[in-house]
């Protein structure tokens, strides 16, 4: 999917500095987005979990 320049360089940015990949960052947002919103369920850390303490 191909978004317009501004979303594009946007998601390059974030690429870059979360070092995640393309399809990551657009995983991520969108799980975000919808759990935001309510259309699924939040997403529980466990205490002990890899990203605890992590932003």
């Amino acid at each position: 999917m191909i978004f317009d320049d501004d979303v594009e360089l946007a998601l390059a940015l974030a690429c870059e500095e979360l070092q995640m990949t393309r399809d990551e960052i657009i995983r991520l947002i969108l799980r975000e987005w919808l759990e935001q919103y309510g259309f699924i369920p939040l997403h529980q850390l466990d205490e002990g979990s890899d990203t605890d303490g992590s932003a």
